[in-house]
């Protein structure tokens, strides 16, 4: 009776380290493939001199995302919005920009969240080391980020509050680990009135967003907006 139950013991240790553990393990052949999507032809490099753009370069996709260590993920050097960045970039043939913050955040995920936690507590407003070239010249701008809290992180109010959206279809997108999209589309119509503000954005899990599945969903996501 006794070998009987370590034997089933043994069995179910390893089978939750088959889900549990492996689910922890990051696809670096997913994550090159993303960047090499996202690091090629983005907005910074391809606003021509004149003024003039495509209509594939009306739309473009704004995103901020976490590298390093980030919840039920592990260690990653592509973040899970940004993974979602790279399907959406791939499927439209837009252009990309990522937000990176003059101050890095920690990878340390422990260290990252009182960071974020003491920039919410001052509403603060970090600064963008990086610019959009001809922001006018978009008509489309997707906006992703991961939800920090109950919100989006303060940086994307940054760039919110740095750019001039009259006029402009805005489509909001986002990870999380629980909270859906946690009330932030309706914070974006709100904090951008002068602008069309699509509230019917995607909302992935993080875990989630770096799957097959998750490009599935995002490219249906946008197929079901009509592009």
């Amino acid at each position: 009776m006794k070998k009987n139950l370590l034997i089933v013991t043994i069995v179910l240790v390893f089978t939750l380290c088959l889900t549990g553990c492996g689910s922890k393990e990051v696809n670096k052949e997913a994550e090159s493939k993303a960047n090499d999507i996202l690091n090629n032809n983005t907005s910074e490099k391809n606003t021509s001199d004149d003024n003039t753009t495509t209509d594939s370069k009306k739309m473009l996709i704004v995103y901020f995302s976490k590298t390093g260590e980030n919840y039920n993920v592990g260690n990653i050097d592509v973040g899970n919005t940004a993974m979602m960045a790279s399907y959406m970039k791939e499927y439209l043939n837009a252009d990309s920009f990522e937000i990176v913050p003059v101050n890095k955040y920690s990878d340390d995920y422990e260290e990252c969240k009182k960071e974020a936690t003491k920039e919410m507590n001052e509403n603060a407003r970090p600064k963008i080391q990086n610019k959009v070239n001809n922001f006018d010249l978009y008509d489309t701008v997707f906006i992703g980020y991961p939800i920090w809290w109950g919100d989006m992180p303060m940086i994307v109010y940054t760039f919110m509050e740095e750019y001039d959206f009259t006029g402009k279809t805005v489509i909001p997108f986002n990870t999380h680990e629980g909270s859906g999209n946690a009330g932030t589309y309706s914070t974006i119509k709100s904090k951008l009135s002068g602008a069309n503000v699509n509230t019917n954005g995607l909302a992935l899990q993080g875990k989630i967003a770096r799957t097959d599945s998750g490009k599935d969903q995002t490219i249906n996501w946008l197929k079901g907006l009509g592009y």
